[in-house]
């Protein structure tokens, strides 16, 4: 059973892996280091290029209120993705040495493990499901939205032998670029191009809000470990050890805490702030409808699930973290830690853990938990 979940950790971690590589934001010095450093600074520079391109879009549709609403959200998605590539750029030799300490003391619990069960892998199941379910539906959307405006288009005059001119790239639309004329190169880069840039955006975007639960669920399996190694110690372990060990690890822990907050606290604030400000467009489009269809219907609530789902996953991973904080500080306070033979120093530090506040991640002034959901769903039914 064991093996069968340290498999299955494998492949999500190599999952997680892959897509960090392919947006550049893989952050683990590598043999081709420099070449991943200088696609990921061309990863932002798409991304800049993209939402220029939708800004320009805005400003083409700003007389219809409608289409332009459409153009906010791609403005939006940009930005979003903009900001999640520069700050793995920014925060590369941080994350490193994050990455570097947390794997290193997953890594010894995975090896504790195998010794005595420690329940390292009760909520594995929980975290990869919501990636890859994640990852499937924003893949999924991408490409019916690309391949009903371009590719099928294309597809279906190319059997019928028409022009594929009289196909739209899906984020220009039916608005010209650099060209009015349809038939000339420009069209045609277009059409590919941009596919080629939504593409490229749906990958950073499940990448990087995936890692967050990754690395929520190293933070809280080593927590776990650790409780479970203070609430059964081994005989020939002695408990003042366990204890001096524990404060070290907790030390080190809220060291990535601090780092974890300072790349993803920025990104959970405006995610938070955007998907309501988009849920809010999302409703004046569907209700100035004058026609509801089926096809309308879908994309509407197709879309607002996903901007929902996202924000569900990054502050459900923040109650999840703060919860295994306040579960080892319990399993501390109700140790035999009173009765140990612990010098000043470990004592001290132990007395500290104790009164420190839950093991939180912030989005700039508030903590990431359910209850921003729920604030964001109060919003938004509001609204409707």
């Amino acid at each position: 059973m064991i093996d069968k979940q340290l498999k299955a950790y494998r492949t999500y971690q190599r999952f997680l892996r892959s897509l960090l590589t392919i947006i550049g934001c893989w952050h683990m010095p590598t043999k081709f280091g420099k070449s991943m450093y200088y696609w990921s600074v061309c990863v932002l520079l798409l991304m800049i290029i993209y939402s220029m391109l939708s800004l320009h879009m805005l400003y083409i549709a700003r007389h219809n209120m409608r289409i332009m609403m459409k153009y906010v959200n791609s403005v939006i998605s940009g930005l979003s993705t903009v900001l999640k590539v520069a700050s793995f750029i920014i925060n590369r030799e941080s994350l490193i040495i994050y990455h570097r300490t947390l794997n290193d003391f997953f890594e010894e619990e995975l090896m504790q493990n195998e010794k005595k069960p420690t329940g390292i892998f009760s909520s594995l199941r929980t975290i990869y499901t919501m990636a890859y379910t994640y990852f499937a539906i924003v893949v999924a959307l991408m490409f019916t939205y690309t391949f009903k405006s371009s590719y099928i288009c294309m597809i279906r005059n190319f059997l019928h032998f028409h022009s594929i001119t009289n196909c739209t790239p899906p984020i220009s639309g039916g608005f010209g670029l650099l060209s009015t004329d349809s038939d000339n190169f420009l069209f045609y880069l277009r059409l590919f191009y941009e596919p080629g840039l939504m593409t490229l955006i749906s990958i950073i975007t499940c990448a990087v809000d995936s890692t967050f639960g990754y690395y929520v669920y190293q933070f809280s399996s080593t927590l776990s470990a650790m409780i479970s190694t203070l609430i059964n110690p081994l005989s020939t372990e002695k408990f003042s050890d366990l204890l001096r060990t524990c404060a070290v690890k907790h030390q080190k822990l809220l060291q990535c805490r601090n780092t974890l907050e300072h790349v993803y606290g920025p990104i959970v604030f405006w995610h938070v702030v955007t998907n309501a400000v988009l849920l809010c467009f999302l409703i004046y489009d569907f209700t100035s409808l004058s026609v509801l269809n089926f096809e309308t219907v879908s994309a509407s609530m197709s879309y607002a699930g996903v901007k929902l789902l996202q924000t569900f996953m990054y502050t459900w991973y923040g109650t999840f973290l703060t919860n295994a904080g306040e579960e080892f500080r319990k399993a501390i306070y109700f140790s035999r830690w009173l009765n140990s033979n612990l010098d000043c120093h470990v004592r001290t530090n132990i007395i500290l853990m104790l009164m420190q506040k839950p093991m939180t991640i912030n989005a700039v002034f508030s903590p990431v938990n359910v209850t921003m959901f729920t604030n964001v769903s109060i919003y938004y039914n509001t609204i409707q």
